[in-house]
């Protein structure tokens, strides 16, 4: 029989999800789940950093993929990898070196901030990038999209996480009205109620490549969408005036 305690240990938990849950039913939440999780068993994409669970690999993806098209990191990711193969050796490097061997994928604030991380990892963690959110938080480079998807892909933890694709699949599901970079809070907090328990790797990179290959910016595949009954845009009208405000992808 539960103890005092755990009841009222209980009923927090319940009110803490249900503060998660913004304007979301329980059938709805669970039926975009399994059907978000059925379809990436189908149709997830084979990537190179889907392979590993090292913090450090996890992190030179991610920063890599920021603003740069999938295609365009494989190569560099293993290029970079194969010449830095850990926090330590990209502390070591010269800058300028990082910033030759980032080349040709652009934004070189990047590889700065990429061995700025570095740096800081190695002198102050022994080289082992932290789990916590607050201390991911607190490197100058990782924001909160970052730090979520290191706490999820690296650390197996059910943290949210917002990239162009994820803001927009929520956004025509779920929305469907207003600029969606004026609903950010919103939005941060239906990513992270929609999040399986226990699931949050899979579902999250469900859930970017949902909006990478089905629910595209431009021409989605509407016909073949596993929402379509859920979606408030479907079906999905390029012309239209709503339609603009949705635009939001790499």
């Amino acid at each position: 029989m539960p103890t005092t305690s755990d009841s009222r240990t209980s009923s927090q938990r319940k009110k803490t999800r249900a503060r998660k849950s913004p304007g979301l039913a329980a059938s709805q939440k669970r039926r975009f789940q399994a059907r978000l999780l059925k379809w990436y068993e189908k149709h997830g994409r084979d990537l190179p950093w889907r392979k590993t669970s090292d913090p450090y690999h996890i992190l030179v993806s991610e920063v890599m993929l920021q603003q740069t098209q999938v295609e365009r990191v494989i190569p560099k990711y293993h290029e970079f990898l194969g010449r830095y193969p850990s926090f330590e050796e990209l502390a070591d490097a010269p800058v300028s070196d990082v910033k030759k061997t980032w080349y040709p994928l652009g934004y070189n604030i990047r590889p700065e901030r990429l061995h700025s991380i570095a740096c800081e990892t190695v002198e102050r963690y022994g080289g082992h990038l932290p789990s916590n959110a607050d201390e991911l938080l607190s490197f100058k480079g990782i924001g909160r999209y970052t730090a979520g998807a290191i706490r999820s892909f690296a650390f197996n933890e059910d943290a949210p996480i917002l990239d162009t694709n994820v803001i927009r699949v929520l956004h025509r599901v779920f929305m469907a009205k207003g600029d969606p970079k004026t609903q950010k809070a919103r939005l941060w907090k239906l990513s992270e109620a929609l999040i399986p328990s226990g699931k949050g790797y899979d579902f999250n990179q469900a859930i970017m490549d949902f909006g990478a290959t089905c629910c595209t910016a431009r021409n989605p595949s509407c016909r073949q969408c596993p929402m379509k009954s859920l979606c408030k845009t479907y079906p999905f009208d390029q012309k239209s005036p709503r339609a603009t405000v949705r635009h939001e992808g790499r």
